[in-house]
């Protein structure tokens, strides 16, 4: 199914004090979601699980303070609030998260039990902004 949706994305990052990964957030609107269901074999045992798809349009969708988006070697590198990437491991809801940065994951556990919805990792994501018409460009998102 296909839908618009608002999702809070949450990028990972390692505090170099405590060494232990910290969570920043970012709301965006206007988000389109695909949900389906994958099934694969591997050495003969059958796994299903939930496949998730989001494309985050250049044009119609709406980032908690302007944010801009920069590849996740140079987010890595500045860490400044004013910007979002997409990395493995990076944590999605489809729910608004209000509380103030950063997270721990097992706050970003506790919000999404308290909105049921279920917590997705970002698995893959593309930069699909480079070509095409303002009309097409994107940045596209997969996760379990």
């Amino acid at each position: 199914m296909l839908t618009n949706v608002d999702i809070t994305l949450f990028n990972a990052v390692v505090d170099k004090e405590t060494r232990q990964e910290k969570y920043y957030s970012t709301l965006i609107r206007g988000v389109s979601y695909y949900e389906s269901e994958a099934i694969s074999a591997n050495d003969g045992i059958w796994t299903d699980k939930s496949v998730y798809r989001f494309r985050i349009p250049t044009i119609g969708a709406e980032i908690e303070g302007n944010k801009t988006y920069i590849p996740e070697k140079k987010f890595n590198a500045w860490n400044a609030p004013m910007y979002f990437t997409l990395q493995k491991g990076d944590l999605i809801l489809i729910a608004e998260a209000s509380e103030p940065d950063p997270f721990t994951r097992a706050d970003i556990e506790s919000v999404a039990k308290w909105q049921s919805c279920r917590v997705i990792t970002v698995t893959e994501y593309a930069d699909n902004t480079i070509r095409g018409s303002d009309a097409i460009k994107h940045l596209r998102i997969g996760g379990a």
